[in-house]
């Protein structure tokens, strides 16, 4: 199949049927988040958002009320995403093929819990990319359940 040039039309009704239910596949899949966190209140006034779906990891920095820097990141271009953790709150620092590699995305003030799940759900998702696994048949839940446990650094330990 030749790629669709703007000034073109589709040669059948088939193929751009054929685009239109990969691409409502796609918004689909956008659409069912793996796992969401927000930043905690005390510490950020305007609590920012980390929410990871099948195809992306966005973050949505809020500086004021409805004003938000949001950032996505295509699974495939995270290369790690690491937490720094305490008793009660955690961050992330996520490491891509296009920020600066002394400076990766940070986000702050998540709780513990969050920001563990989140870092091991990404690692997950990374090695299963790396190893080449078709997780399209898999339901959200389940896929975020096995996500969670690849993603961990070791089985027996809960840190």
């Amino acid at each position: 199949m030749e790629p669709y040039a703007p000034n073109q039309s589709l040669s059948t009704t088939h193929t751009k049927r054929e685009v239109e239910r990969e691409l409502n596949q796609a918004i689909i899949g956008s659409h069912q988040a793996l796992v969401e966190a927000t930043t905690v209140f005390p510490f950020t006034l305007i609590p920012d958002s980390i929410i990871v779906d099948r195809e992306k990891l966005t973050v949505a920095h809020r500086i004021f009320f409805r004003v938000a820097e949001v950032i996505s990141i295509r699974i495939e271009d995270i290369l790690n995403v690491t937490a720094d953790v305490g008793p009660f709150f955690g961050s992330l620092k996520i490491s891509t093929r296009f920020f600066d590699p002394d400076k990766p995305y940070n986000v702050n003030f998540l709780w513990r819990s969050d920001a563990l799940k989140i870092k091991r759900i990404m690692q997950g998702y990374i090695i299963a990319i790396q190893k080449g696994i078709d997780m399209s048949m898999l339901a959200t839940p389940e896929l975020a359940k096995l996500l969670d446990e690849l993603g961990k650094a070791d089985p027996n330990d809960e840190i």
